[in-house]
């Protein structure tokens, strides 16, 4: 940890590794562990090796950096690369063996032509556009894309080991439908004499629905704990504990001002000031629907949330400077959970946990 971080998230590598477990054996389909942005926050390398131990067998990344950036952590497991943008360092990835994902022609002969000169043969994933209106191949260039994979895989740069899509919702209809474009694109791609494999599921659908599971499902926030489907919960075990201690306590008698918007103090009450804001990741609109942790109990925000610092109302507690206040952590103990961030927030937990901005430290929990 770094010792003047003034909060820290404390990252459970363990249950990290269950949850993977636990999901491997809900799917019993092989594990892509989804370790984007960071490992969504946490710390990718860190991430990366408990979805591994609990037996991931690939990992998944969007841009060629973060794939980058996991070789030269000493991982050598298969790392897909899903995001071609404009100046990425496909040279770079080339040489550290990185598959990359294509949905252009142009893409694949950039890459090819990386491939040619590197004496190297690419591993090549397509990805088909099949509903999202987002990301992906087209539907009417399918053709053009299969005939060129086939003909560079013949001259030997590169190897087309998969065929690809995302998949929206919980939609069981409008997975049928992405599923049967899917099979769609993946017999074109045969008749065009390639012979990869498909995925198509991240977390929600692989647990919604077996046939989205294809040969390899591709789970990121799952791994953390956010359950796939809340109204029927898995049991997946909290993997974050956000807190930060108490700086400064004062008493507020009635009609004291509090914060840059001078909230009103309606009744005597001890003020709590904790050393975090929303440059931390703690939105300003948290004030009025959020609470904390402390001791046993539950404390709100009072008056809005600063950059750096926020106020909480400590009421009759008798908590002194220096005690732990926990933002998120686990809702067995009480404590406020991601999910309910998310739901007073009107958004999801994977927004929350990208959110945390570099000052919070991210430590690994000490198991005893």
């Amino acid at each position: 940890m770094q010792e003047s971080s003034p909060s820290k998230a404390i990252v459970s590598t363990d249950a990290i590794r269950r949850n993977t477990a636990r999901l491997r054996d809900l799917c019993d389909t092989p594990v892509m562990a989804v370790v984007k942005a960071d490992g969504f926050g946490l710390g990718a390398e860190r991430v990366a090796r408990a979805a591994l131990a609990g037996g991931a067998s690939e990992l998944g990344v969007a841009t060629c950096e973060e794939a980058i950036a996991l070789r030269e952590a000493g991982l050598d497991e298969p790392i897909l690369a899903w995001l071609i943008h404009d100046g990425a360092p496909l040279a770079d990835a080339v040489a550290r063996g990185i598959r990359l994902s294509v949905t252009s022609v142009a893409q694949l002969e950039q890459i090819a032509d990386i491939a040619q000169t590197q004496h190297r043969r690419v591993e090549i994933e397509i990805e088909l556009e099949t509903g999202m209106h987002r990301s992906g191949c087209a539907r009417d260039d399918w053709e053009a894309l299969f005939d060129a994979a086939s003909v560079l895989e013949d001259r030997g740069s590169v190897r087309v080991i998969g065929v690809w899509t995302h998949l929206a919702g919980a939609d069981r209809l409008a997975y049928t439908a992405a599923l049967t474009l899917l099979d769609e694109g993946l017999a074109r791609a045969r008749r065009a004499g390639l012979r990869p494999r498909s995925h198509a599921a991240s977390s929600a659908p692989a647990v919604a629905d077996p046939r989205t599971r294809r040969d390899i499902v591709r789970l990121g926030a799952s791994l953390f704990g956010i359950e796939p489907q809340p109204q029927r919960p898995l049991g997946l075990h909290p993997v974050l504990q956000w807190e930060c201690r108490i700086s400064q306590i004062r008493d507020a008698d009635v009609g004291a001002m509090v914060g840059y918007e001078r909230h009103r103090v309606t009744r005597a009450t001890r003020l709590g000031l904790i050393p975090i804001g929303y440059a931390d990741g703690l939105p300003r609109r948290a004030s009025a629907v959020l609470q904390v942790g402390v001791g046993d109990g539950r404390a709100p925000f009072l008056g809005a949330i600063s950059m750096d610092q926020s106020v909480i109302d400590l009421g009759a507690s008798t908590a002194q400077v220096g005690d732990r206040v926990t933002l998120i952590g686990d809702p067995g103990r009480g404590e406020p959970s991601l999910e309910e961030w998310a739901g007073a927030l009107g958004t999801i937990a994977q927004e929350i946990l990208t959110g945390l901005g570099p000052r919070v430290a991210r430590v690994e929990e000490v198991r005893v």
